[in-house]
């Protein structure tokens, strides 16, 4: 008698708990061994890769604090030389208006003249070219100078704000005088030396010249004063009342603000700060010395041998921010560096790769040191788990022999229920409902026939209902489609020997909003139209078909050729009629002369159509006026165009189904292949075959691309 489950269930148990436990025992005693010396080993590794990942870590957050302060730096910097440009832009803003504003409005002010007088730092003086002092100072400059003499109440209150540093204002005009305030670092007076007085020409200066040449501030190039300090001049023209050239406004900048500022930037002791200006050299830097010193003798840093440097001045002259490593006296450095757009300089500051990564090796050794402690508290842990595993595994043996019998029936009855009840419901019986209260899977499995039997009944109701609705839309779509198809004319007047006319149409659906039409008015006059419905589907043919009709039935009521555009005038009235929906149609609409080849057509808003002239052999697009779609908004006038067709002489009609059809990379047809592709088939094919190309052409461009709108071409031919 072979065994049934329960017995199977009840040997399976207790085999399995005293292998478990003599396999346990044994991969235990195996396993500690090789545990404890794989996480020493792995402990050393993690060690490694910890203190490694700490450094790099480190290493990036420091670049991106080097960058971050070079960028703050740059910031300040830049802050201080838009100052300088706003104040330039003010003092010439201030003297276009002295020079506009009436004489008798303006006060005259007394300005004192070096040459009579020691001027003292922070008092405004005035001084003339040798030119105008030989040729002597005319009525009318003395008058220019009386009238503007009112900038030194300005100058004054400017030159206190930079107490203290080396600044200077200065107002050059073209006709030969200045008027001018300039401050000295400790206060003393301006010195003046008698070439000073006879020979100074401000016109020729560097700082006048480029003044001249600019409508904006800008700045000159670094320079050193008379008195040896280093500086920049922010330079502008100004303008008369005429809006004519009058002269130049200089505002001269202590670069005192910004060495303090390169200087205190350096995070470490080894670290320094320098500027470079557009041309690759250092203007001001905190290094006394070596290729990072400011020094006269500019060296342009993109041309040094060294890649690394010449590299990282290219980049800044190209007003790039970033991080790079350097050498420099055998050391390695990081620079950062940041742009101050307003100058073209750039900001740069040199850190010691030792000292950014010198909390890193403080981090490794504390590191190994913890994971140390870690090593031998985790092997006290795996003695006291291996004594605790065996004496639970024990008691656990133990107590499984003795319930493994229980554990056997309790397991199998609710299984031989899921059974019995599985077997009733394969054999037809669906209101069958299994009962197991396990509270375990088997309950869930149960529960998942029960509802399974439910699912299937409903499901087998439905089948038969869904069925039967699908098949009557499917045949009520049929129906429309050749409802819609059969609307369409598909006589291509094949007894008319004036003309030759060919068209065709592929909804995006069952149905579409697209539709073309053609008739004879009479023996000479030929009626073409194509037209777009806004949106797809049953909507959009139920419109094309109100559209297709009110526009046939409008154009058979024509008493005269200019009634086109009144035929599209009623026509788009009555689409606006009970329109509640807001849908809309594009038409295009002309009437062809057979006698006079004359063509009258208007345009509602539709894609231009192609005309292909014999005499030139090629189709171009037509010149067509942007009228409004019709069934958006009544009483528009709609403007009618014509032109005349000679023999042989093609129209050719589509709808924006073909140009923008797209492939499977959502890139359109286009409106340049389609005149390509019309250009590119034969002019004297029959108009069937014409069509035909442009479609071939489509499908090329499309590939298995889903087709997105309809698609309608028409064309015709005169003979």
């Amino acid at each position: 008698m072979k065994p049934n489950i329960r017995q199977r269930v009840f040997r399976l148990v207790l085999f399995s708990s005293i292998m478990t436990f003599i396999i346990l025992v044994g991969v235990l005693i195996i396993g500690m061994s090789t545990i404890r010396y794989n996480f020493n080993e792995k402990s050393t590794t993690l060690s490694d890769h910890s203190t490694r990942y700490i450094q790099d870590a480190m290493k990036e957050r420091s670049k991106v604090s080097l960058e971050t302060l070079a960028k703050a730096k740059a910031e300040y910097i830049e802050q201080q030389l838009l100052d300088v440009k706003w104040n330039t832009k003010f003092f010439s803003e201030l003297m276009h208006l002295y020079l506009s504003l009436p004489a008798s409005d303006i006060s005259r002010r007394s300005i004192s003249n070096p040459m009579y007088k020691i001027i003292k730092s922070g008092e405004p003086y005035m001084n003339y070219t040798p030119e105008l002092r030989m040729r002597g100072v005319s009525a009318a400059i003395q008058a220019e100078i009386d009238r503007v003499s009112s900038i030194t109440d300005v100058f004054i209150p400017f030159g206190e704000s930079f107490k203290g540093y080396e600044s200077g204002f200065f107002v050059g005009s073209k006709n030969g005088y200045y008027i001018a305030l300039e401050t000295t670092a400790d206060g003393s007076d301006i010195p003046f030396t008698d070439d000073y007085f006879l020979n100074y020409d401000f016109q020729k200066r560097p700082w006048y010249m480029k003044g001249k040449e600019v409508k904006e501030p800008t700045f000159t190039e670094i320079y050193a004063d008379m008195n040896g300090a280093i500086g920049v001049s922010c330079v502008t023209s100004y303008y008369d009342g005429n809006g004519e050239f009058a002269g130049v406004v200089s505002v001269g900048y202590s670069m005192v603000y910004i060495y303090k500022a390169v200087i205190e930037t350096a995070v470490d002791s080894d670290g320094f700060s320098f500027i470079l200006d557009s041309k690759g050299d250092v203007i001001i830097s905190g290094k006394s010395e070596g290729i990072f010193a400011a020094d006269t003798k500019y060296l342009d840093l993109r041309t040094i041998d060294d890649a690394a440097i010449s590299g990282a001045a290219k980049r800044m002259t190209a007003g790039e921010t970033g991080v790079t490593s350097i050498t420099l006296d055998g050391e390695e450095y990081y620079l950062a560096f940041a742009p101050i757009p307003a100058s073209s300089w750039s900001f740069a500051t040199l850190t010691s790769r030792a000292d950014v990564l010198a909390p890193a090796i403080v981090a490794r050794e504390e590191m190994r040191k913890q994971i140390s402690d870690f090593r031998n508290e985790m092997s006290q842990i795996f003695i006291t788990i291996f004594i605790g595993l065996a004496i639970l595994f024990a008691l656990l043996l133990a107590w499984m022999f003795r319930n493994s019998s229980k554990i056997a029936k309790r397991f199998v009855e609710p299984i031989n229920e899921l059974t019995a009840g599985v077997h009733e419901i394969s054999s037809g019986n669906l209101d069958k409902k299994i009962n197991v209260q396990t509270g375990d899977e088997l309950e869930e499995l149960a529960n998942s026939f029960n509802k399974m039997t439910d699912e299937l009944k409903d499901y087998m109701k439905n089948l038969t209902q869904v069925t039967a609705e699908k098949q009557k839309i499917s045949t009520e779509l049929n129906v429309a489609t050749n409802i819609q198809l059969g609307a369409l004319p598909h006589d291509f007047l094949k007894d008319c020997t004036a003309i030759e006319i060919y068209a065709t149409m592929h909804a995006a659906k069952a149905v579409g909003g697209d539709f073309y039409d053609f008739y004879l008015l009479d023996e000479n006059h030929l009626m073409i139209t194509i037209a777009d419905v806004s949106g797809k589907g049953v909507p959009a043919a139920l419109f094309m078909m109100r559209s297709k009709t009110i526009l046939k039935n409008l154009a058979m009521t024509m008493t005269a050729p200019d009634d086109l555009a009144a035929v599209m005038t009623l026509a788009n009235n009555q689409l606006c009629q009970g329109n509640d929906e807001m849908m809309f149609v594009t038409v295009f609409m002309g009437m062809l002369d057979f006698k006079s080849g004359k063509f009258i057509f208007v345009n509602g808003g539709h894609n231009p159509p192609m005309i292909y002239r014999q005499a030139e052999n090629k189709f171009e697009y037509l010149q067509v006026e942007e009228n409004c779609v019709l069934g958006m908004m009544e009483d528009l006038d709609f403007v009618q165009q014509e032109i005349n067709l000679n023999q042989d002489d093609m129209i050719y009609l589509y709808t924006d189904g073909v140009t923008e059809a797209m492939n499977k990379d959502n890139e359109q047809y286009g409106e340049a292949r389609l005149e390509n592709c019309l250009n590119n088939i034969d002019h004297q094919c029959k108009l069937q075959k014409l069509l035909e190309g442009v479609k071939k052409s489509l499908a090329e461009h499309v590939q298995d691309a889903e087709q997105s709108d309809d698609i309608t071409m028409l064309a015709v031919r005169l003979k």
